[in-house]
Protein backbone atom coordinates (compact mmCIF):
# COMPACT_ATOMS: atom_id res chain seq x y z
CA UNK A 1 0.00 0.00 0.00
CA UNK A 2 0.57 3.28 -0.92
CA UNK A 3 0.30 6.43 1.60
CA UNK A 4 0.04 10.27 0.62
CA UNK A 5 0.54 12.87 3.17
CA UNK A 6 -1.00 16.39 2.20
CA UNK A 7 -0.15 19.17 4.53
CA UNK A 8 -1.87 22.27 3.70
CA UNK A 9 -2.04 25.14 4.90
CA UNK A 10 -5.07 27.87 4.28
CA UNK A 11 -4.88 31.67 3.91
CA UNK A 12 -7.70 32.57 7.22
CA UNK A 13 -10.08 34.06 4.55
CA UNK A 14 -9.82 30.98 2.60
CA UNK A 15 -10.26 28.38 5.76
CA UNK A 16 -14.22 27.25 4.89
CA UNK A 17 -13.56 26.99 1.04
CA UNK A 18 -10.61 24.89 1.82
CA UNK A 19 -12.45 22.44 4.13
CA UNK A 20 -15.57 21.96 1.49
CA UNK A 21 -12.81 21.77 -1.43
CA UNK A 22 -11.84 18.76 0.98
CA UNK A 23 -14.39 17.58 1.36
CA UNK A 24 -15.47 17.39 -2.07
CA UNK A 25 -12.76 15.70 -2.84
CA UNK A 26 -13.09 12.56 -0.69
CA UNK A 27 -16.52 11.93 -1.99
CA UNK A 28 -15.17 11.86 -5.84
CA UNK A 29 -11.93 10.08 -4.33
CA UNK A 30 -14.25 7.44 -2.93
CA UNK A 31 -15.36 6.55 -6.13
CA UNK A 32 -11.54 5.84 -7.17
CA UNK A 33 -10.97 1.60 -7.54
CA UNK A 34 -7.49 1.94 -6.13
CA UNK A 35 -8.37 4.19 -2.95
CA UNK A 36 -8.08 2.16 -0.35
CA UNK A 37 -9.07 5.36 2.25
CA UNK A 38 -9.42 9.26 2.39
CA UNK A 39 -9.85 11.07 5.06
CA UNK A 40 -9.43 15.09 5.66
CA UNK A 41 -8.63 16.34 9.30
CA UNK A 42 -8.48 20.04 10.34
CA UNK A 43 -6.05 21.06 13.46
CA UNK A 44 -8.07 22.35 16.24
CA UNK A 45 -5.58 24.48 17.30
CA UNK A 46 -4.34 25.78 13.70
CA UNK A 47 -8.23 25.50 11.85
CA UNK A 48 -6.37 27.22 8.95
CA UNK A 49 -4.44 24.12 8.71
CA UNK A 50 -5.26 20.55 7.17
CA UNK A 51 -4.00 16.74 6.90
CA UNK A 52 -5.08 14.96 4.27
CA UNK A 53 -4.41 10.91 4.58
CA UNK A 54 -4.83 8.83 1.49
CA UNK A 55 -4.03 5.38 1.20
CA UNK A 56 -3.88 3.47 -1.96
CA UNK A 57 -3.47 -0.25 -3.22
CA UNK A 58 -0.46 1.31 -5.29
CA UNK A 59 1.45 4.16 -7.02
CA UNK A 60 -0.65 3.05 -10.11
CA UNK A 61 -3.95 3.73 -8.20
CA UNK A 62 -2.33 7.25 -6.16
CA UNK A 63 -1.39 8.43 -10.25
CA UNK A 64 -5.12 7.44 -11.50
CA UNK A 65 -6.13 9.74 -8.55
CA UNK A 66 -3.43 12.72 -8.74
CA UNK A 67 -4.55 12.91 -12.66
CA UNK A 68 -8.23 12.85 -12.28
CA UNK A 69 -10.31 16.10 -12.93
CA UNK A 70 -10.98 16.70 -9.47
CA UNK A 71 -7.77 16.52 -7.97
CA UNK A 72 -6.39 18.93 -11.16
CA UNK A 73 -9.15 20.92 -10.58
CA UNK A 74 -8.97 21.89 -6.56
CA UNK A 75 -4.89 22.04 -6.94
CA UNK A 76 -5.08 24.80 -9.61
CA UNK A 77 -7.93 26.31 -7.49
CA UNK A 78 -6.00 26.26 -4.22
CA UNK A 79 -3.11 27.88 -5.33
CA UNK A 80 -4.90 31.27 -4.45
CA UNK A 81 -6.10 29.83 -0.90
CA UNK A 82 -3.34 28.16 0.40
CA UNK A 83 -0.21 30.11 1.68
CA UNK A 84 2.35 28.05 0.31
CA UNK A 85 2.17 25.19 -1.69
CA UNK A 86 0.96 21.88 -0.47
CA UNK A 87 3.84 19.71 1.71
CA UNK A 88 3.39 15.99 -0.13
CA UNK A 89 4.51 12.83 2.00
CA UNK A 90 4.40 9.38 0.12
CA UNK A 91 5.02 6.01 2.23
CA UNK A 92 5.17 2.71 1.85
CA UNK A 93 3.30 0.63 4.09
CA UNK A 94 5.36 -1.58 6.88
CA UNK A 95 2.59 -2.83 9.02
CA UNK A 96 -0.98 -2.15 10.05
CA UNK A 97 -4.16 -2.85 11.86
CA UNK A 98 -7.62 -3.35 10.78
CA UNK A 99 -9.57 0.44 10.63
CA UNK A 100 -11.78 0.34 13.34
CA UNK A 101 -14.72 2.84 13.60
Amino acid sequence: MLLLLAELHAHAAAQEEVKTMLEKLVASTQQEAGSLFYAVHQQQDQPDHFMVYELYRDKAACDVHLQSLPVKTALQRMETLLRQAPKITFCDTVAHTSLKT
